[in-house]
């Protein structure tokens, strides 16, 4: 969920009305997902409560007021990388959110595994008119980033494409793009970015969740805008290693496998109908092969984990873990529910992100619009899974 206008000033008022409709078109085509009928088979429950310490981290720099989405990558060598969608950058001096620019991405990186104890540096780039986004593009169309893997000494970054369009968000995605950075461990102004080719199979967003190396595949999922299913695509890893992902293979069911996207006779299968186009899957032994995390929907926005053998499946129903306590308060809206493997400080760390239907609100409240951090831990454990595919 992001606001759309580019700039804030005579572009907040629509931004923020297309935001609500975009809510309320979600509320309208979404299952409710209510605490008390989300049920799953699991020995194990996860505890988990607020982490202010870890918060102020976020607020680290004056000129920037706040992302969306909050995604995170490990680099290695000590230091994270967030990646955020929409974010409010103010000129040096004015932490003023009505001030400010509202760019499409930017992104920061932490510098220390413990977000209690790191240090924060934001990076967004700026054109003579004023901040633009990190990856920014020229054109109609613009990204929003999914999800990031290291690979080898390089970075993968996953973005969404967003166009405009004749309905009632004034919007629609359009597929996904591929960033290529050979130069990761420089500070991000002096990144070596390359735009990779980035095949499209029916507008699905490739990149969604969280990207895995797995049995000699980079394998992610890939989410269609118009529902909450979500598919698995994969590229051998020698040529994602190579920056190359010009052939991807889908995964089209237990009996027919993988498959090219161009096989029509094949088309991809979901592996699960209850997703969001923001959540993260990792390993996680002591939860099952594969653990997910997520917000389980906009009406029930509670953070909820669901495990699988194969990230292909079968996924257990999401059980809810924590409730925020804004809940309820029909001005905010609570999604981009994520765990976060990689941080410190805590056995399990999660995010997600508050935002508002009041756009006076939006502009005031600096305690909204920063990612909310949560550390926890699972109290039980159940036995791992195997899978042979």
């Amino acid at each position: 969920m992001t606001f759309f206008g580019t700039t804030i000033g005579p572009l907040r008022r629509r931004a923020f009305q297309t935001a609500v409709l975009l809510v309320l078109l979600l509320l309208a085509g979404l299952p409710d997902g209510r605490c008390g009928e989300v049920r799953g088979e699991t020995s194990w429950h996860i505890e988990a409560e607020r982490w202010p310490a870890a918060e102020a981290i976020f607020r680290s720099d004056p000129r920037w007021l706040g992302g969306d989405g909050a995604s995170s990558v490990d680099l290695g060598g000590n230091r994270v990388l967030w990646l955020f969608g929409d974010s409010f950058v103010a000129p040096a001096g004015i932490s003023d959110r009505k001030s400010s620019a509202l760019v499409r991405n930017s992104i920061a990186v932490q510098t220390g595994y413990d977000p209690a104890l790191a240090s924060m540096a934001f990076a967004w780039k700026t054109e003579p008119g004023g901040p633009v986004a990190f990856f920014h593009k020229k054109g109609e169309t613009w990204y929003w980033p999914s999800s990031g893997i290291m690979l080898g000494r390089s970075l993968l970054v996953f973005l969404m494409e967003i166009r405009p369009a004749e309905n009632a968000l004034g919007f629609e995605s359009c597929g996904w793009k591929a960033a290529w950075v050979s130069n990761p461990g420089d500070p991000p102004d002096r990144w070596r970015m390359t735009w990779l080719i980035s095949p499209q199979y029916r507008e699905l967003v490739a990149g969604v969740g969280s990207p895995i190396l797995e049995n000699g595949f980079l394998q992610t999922f890939a989410a269609d805008g118009s529902d909450r299913t979500i598919y698995l695509v994969r590229w051998p890893e020698a040529a994602a290693r190579a920056g190359t992902l010009t052939a991807p293979q889908w995964w089209t069911g237990a009996v027919s496998g993988w498959a090219g996207g161009e096989d029509d006779t094949r088309p991809p299968r979901p592996v699960f109908t209850d997703g969001q186009m923001e959540f993260t899957v990792v390993r996680k032994p002591p939860a099952g092969d594969f653990f997910r995390v997520q917000t389980a929907s906009f009406l029930n926005p509670c953070l909820a984990a669901s495990t699988a053998p194969c990230l292909f499946g079968p996924w257990t129903t999401a059980i809810c873990f924590f409730s925020p306590p804004e809940q309820g308060n029909p001005e905010l809206l609570i999604y981009a529910g994520k765990f976060h493997p990689m941080l410190r400080g805590a056995d399990m760390v999660f995010s997600y992100v508050i935002n508002t239907t009041s756009a006076d609100r939006l502009f005031s409240d600096m305690t909204i619009y920063f990612p909310v951090m949560l550390k926890g831990r699972i109290v039980k454990q159940s036995a791992p899974g195997g899978c042979k595919h």
